[in-house]
């Protein structure tokens, strides 16, 4: 599933020794990271690596290049919908906990999504799409997560980490913008978002997949770039700003991204704290609670947070907070893509 981050030799050996020091170096990060897309994605075993690639520089006039390159199968709503239907996916019997998220990963939006008029029809299958994703991206973390808590009790009992062990950590503790030398804080970090605000967060920032930014650049969740060609320009954007919407090549893209900003940005410090107090309690995540902490997500600040908690609310996007992907992670998933982007 992709390759690993091509960190250049000298600094990852010096990474290495740190981390046999009792992981004590400090591990920068780049200031913008993007994972690659495949056509496939291969599920993560328990214990898998993690895998890290670059994306290369994706400019606004690039977008449709990029789309058509991927070889699409679904291109308009009707077929999507026709996909969800054959896998008798039913949201209000998820909700109900009858049945399991079928694997089903769209990979961009049908260009004509935004012709849905039928609040209640673009409502359904807009969390159709996204549902899938953030659970995809959880089992991803959760991965990574179990295999950090294996390295931890070994390392408390006094073994040694291979060298393999070594490096996934710094990787890893890199990917978050931690350090190996913490512990509790990357364990802390790696852990699963909050599916309900997922749902609720990506329906306010690419409203309910009908922005131009989800449209052309797959971006979901309204993330800013300040690296010129990594986005799109919006067009209103202020005399001397320099900031785009950032851009990814696939929906699952822009939700890892979603996931490893509250995960690592400084910002979200406060999130991450209410998380593991609620981790710690052995509780379900209550996504009204975490929403509170999340006023620097936008410059609306307490409206904002009003407004994710209200469509927590009417959506009664509570309810898929426990909900799962069907099976076992497995070999491949069946990636959902369009023809065209016009």
């Amino acid at each position: 599933m992709g390759i690993l981050r091509n960190y250049q030799r000298a600094a990852l050996a010096l990474i290495a020794v740190s981390v046999l020091a009792l992981y004590g170096a400090a591990i920068a990060v780049p200031a913008e990271r993007q994972q690659a897309v495949a056509v496939e994605w291969i599920a993560l075993p328990s214990v898998a690596p993690i895998v890290l690639a670059t994306l290369p520089k994706v400019g606004a006039s690039d977008l449709d290049e990029v789309a058509a390159a991927n070889r699409p199968a679904v291109s308009t709503v009707a077929e999507l919908r026709d996909k969800f239907s054959a896998a008798s996916f039913d949201i209000d019997a998820v909700r109900q906990g009858t049945q399991p998220v079928p694997r089903l990963f769209a990979e961009a939006l049908p260009h004509d999504f935004k012709t849905l008029a039928e609040v209640g029809k673009l409502k359904q299958t807009f969390f159709q799409m996204v549902l899938p994703l953030a659970l995809k991206v959880n089992e991803e973390i959760l991965a990574d997560r179990h295999r950090l808590l294996l390295l931890q009790k070994k390392f408390a009992s006094g073994q040694a980490l291979s060298e393999d062990q070594q490096e996934w950590l710094a990787e890893l503790a890199a990917h978050y913008e931690a350090t190996p030398s913490d512990m509790p804080e990357l364990i802390r970090r790696v852990d699963a978002i909050s599916p309900a605000l997922a749902l609720a967060q990506s329906a306010e920032e690419s409203g309910w997949g009908r922005s131009r930014f989800a449209l052309k650049g797959n971006a979901l969740f309204g993330q800013r770039t300040w690296n010129k060609g990594l986005g799109i320009v919006p067009q209103q954007r202020d005399d001397g700003s320099r900031h785009e919407v950032r851009a990814f090549r696939s929906l699952l893209d822009s939700v890892r991204s979603y996931a490893r900003n509250l995960n690592g940005h400084p910002a979200y410090g406060e999130f991450r704290a209410r998380r593991a107090e609620m981790r710690a309690r052995d509780a379900t995540l209550d996504p009204y609670g975490l929403t509170e902490t999340l006023t620097a997500y936008s410059e609306r600040r307490e409206q904002y947070v009003r407004t994710i908690q209200k469509i927590l609310r009417v959506d009664n996007l509570e309810e898929l907070e426990n909900t799962r992907l069907e099976g076992r992670p497995i070999k491949t998933t069946q990636v959902l893509t369009r023809s065209n982007q016009r």
